[in-house]
């Protein structure tokens, strides 16, 4: 070690080496920021893309003197045409089978049109002109709140506005019929301002949850925070046993407050260094997995799957921190800003929690086929509100942590290997 004094520079600024480097880095990092956070957000509306709902007609025809009454279908069809096809996604389906879909999150909501519909509505325009009294039929809009906290304003919107011109269809269908038979009968009086203005919305609309989420997930949130805390788990754990392993093995200097230390070499290589990096993150893995349910549980956090959930958090962290660790030990100190595109700034925007990925930009519907926020949140989501179904997220999840950790381990053994073989040691210069 050479013992000359240090040439100080006192105008270090002067060096544009010094200053741009990281001002452009920031620029970047700060740009991609608010162009993915943004970009995913403020255009929901209009983003609108496959968005799943369906339209349950049990509707029974019913006779009448002008012939057979069949207002589910008439309605179904009128929805059917009406709804853009190019942002929804509708389907026919049955009650039993738009719940089932409901219950694995793959369906946001559904219209549902009554078996008493076409009968009430005979009912309604024949009380018109008598004294007794009929009520109005009712379509209810099921939404799915645990498929995400969007998915109910978007089905709520998209029902009440299509259902408000159907029932203005079917409402001057109805003036139109009951105002006719009346004149043929010779009573065209009795097709007064009030029973018009009955008949011109006859149908009432109710909005009703299916399955509604319990107090304590946060309004569907629950789900969404829980995953974002398994990412950050595994990917700044994976930052601050970095950091701290590489200083205890002499590899990089530590710095607390003044104190400025570099430890001894330990003579490790760099893929016995990732190695020991991981088995640090499998033991912190299960620790705080454990830890997320207790403070969970102390909070007040509905979980009816506890062991489920322990063991896929661990897993998801795992998974995360090996892929995290990786990415460090192949790009060194770059990595820490690789890391932040992968599972913060990419990762983030495309999860799915909050809006849906069928309310996104395509480039985010893309990002969330791959990137971990998403498929995590899909896992926690199934475990938290669907019973930890396996086709409700978490057999997505679990196929996502077991490849990322086979690709993390590898790439990691491999890279590692190579730059040893290479004799690419990493040694301070002040390490003795």
């Amino acid at each position: 070690m050479s013992n000359e004094t240090p040439t100080i520079n006192r105008r270090p600024l002067a060096n544009p080496r010094l200053w741009a480097f990281p001002i452009v880095v920031v620029i970047i990092v700060a740009g991609f920021l608010s162009a993915m956070y943004l970009g995913g957000t403020i255009n929901s509306s209009t983003s609108l893309k496959g968005f799943p709902v369906a339209i349950v007609n049990e509707d029974t025809p019913v006779a009448t003197p002008a012939g057979q009454l069949d207002a589910g279908k008439q309605i179904t069809d009128k929805l059917v045409s009406g709804i853009d096809s190019n942002k929804f996604a509708v389907t026919r389906l049955t009650l039993a089978g738009a719940t089932a879909r409901m219950d694995k999150g793959t369906l946001y909501g559904a219209i549902v049109i009554p078996s008493s519909l076409s009968a009430r509505l005979v009912g309604l325009a024949t009380s018109t002109t008598s004294a007794t009294a009929a009520p109005r039929p009712t379509i209810t809009v099921l939404t799915n709140p645990r498929a995400g906290t969007a998915t109910p304003g978007i089905v709520t919107t998209l029902a009440t506005a299509a259902l408000a011109k159907v029932n203005t269809a079917v409402g001057a269908q109805l003036v139109s019929t009951t105002r006719a038979e009346l004149t043929a009968a010779g009573h065209p009086e009795a097709m007064t301002g009030a029973a018009t203005a009955l008949l011109s919305a006859p149908i009432a609309v109710q909005i009703t949850p299916h399955h509604a989420l319990p107090v304590g997930t946060g309004g569907g949130l629950s789900a969404f925070y829980f995953a974002l805390l398994l990412v950050l788990a595994g990917f700044t754990g994976s930052m601050i046993v970095s950091t701290l392993v590489d200083g205890s093995l002499g590899f990089t200097p530590s710095e607390f407050g003044p104190v400025y230390a570099v430890a001894r070499h330990s003579g490790l290589s760099r893929r016995e260094t990732l190695a020991v990096k991981w088995s640090i993150m499998f033991v912190l893995a299960l620790v705080v997995a454990a830890l997320y349910l207790a403070v969970s549980a102390a909070l007040g956090m509905p979980i009816s799957h506890p062991l489920l959930l322990w063991a896929f958090s661990a897993a998801a962290i795992l998974a995360v921190a090996l892929v995290a660790q990786t990415i460090i030990a192949i790009f060194g100190s770059i990595g820490l800003i690789v890391n932040l595109f992968v599972f913060v700034i990419f990762s983030l925007p495309s999860a799915g929690g909050t809006i849906p990925l069928e309310a996104t930009p395509p480039l985010f519907r893309w990002l969330g086929s791959f990137e971990p926020m998403h498929q995590i949140y899909l896992g926690a989501r199934s475990i938290l509100y669907f019973d930890g179904a396996i086709d409700a997220g978490l057999g997505r999840a679990l196929l996502f942590c077991g490849a990322a950790a086979v690709l993390g381990v590898l790439i990691g053994l491999v890279a590692t290997t190579l730059y040893d073989r290479r004799n690419l040691v990493r040694v301070h210069p002040l390490a003795k």
